[in-house]
């Protein structure tokens, strides 16, 4: 689907729906070229480079961020406005969107052999190599959505988000 500012195109892996869109989203965009993040209000986010030589992020304020090794990641706030430099030609970004005032979330890089926390929601992308949780072979680009526990096996890196409820919701 296409950014909402229209500087490129994301895949979007998982979608939990909510009122006003979503309450998170897992998603990889394809970075081609310079320029501004697109603006997400209410909203945190972690970027997770995944691949390329990386980029500077650039925040208003003036701060800067260079994410120039795999894995690295950064979490920032969605209506921040932030500009992205590329270091080296087009990386490609795992991105976890959560609304703040519903969700609270935590990211880890793990290596395979681990267990997965359970009991909330856990996002578990594999980044490299290959994984298995029971039957079930995974490889690069897949992702592994859990509220149990979970043993993954095999010879993988992981970006594993654990999401938490804020406040209990009304049904």
């Amino acid at each position: 689907m296409p950014w909402r500012n229209g500087g490129g195109v994301t895949r979007e892996y998982l979608v939990h729906p909510g009122a006003d869109g979503f309450e998170w989203r897992v998603s990889v965009a394809d970075v081609a070229s310079d320029g501004p993040f697109s603006e997400f209000a209410g909203y945190e986010r972690v970027l997770t480079l995944l691949s390329g030589a990386g980029m500077v992020l650039t925040f208003a304020e003036g701060v800067t961020v260079v994410l120039d090794q795999p894995l690295q990641h950064h979490r920032f706030a969605g209506e921040d406005a932030v500009n992205a430099t590329l270091l080296s030609g087009p990386t490609t970004d795992l991105n976890l969107f959560w609304r703040r005032d519903l969700w609270e979330a935590t990211v880890q890089v793990l290596q395979a052999p681990c267990r997965v926390a359970g009991g909330n929601p856990a996002l578990a992308y594999v980044a490299a190599g290959a994984a298995r949780v029971g039957d079930v072979q995974l490889g690069a680009g897949d992702l592994l959505s859990t509220d149990v526990p979970l043993d993954v096996a095999g010879e993988a890196e992981l970006v594993v988000f654990e999401l938490r409820p804020v406040r209990a919701a009304c049904l």
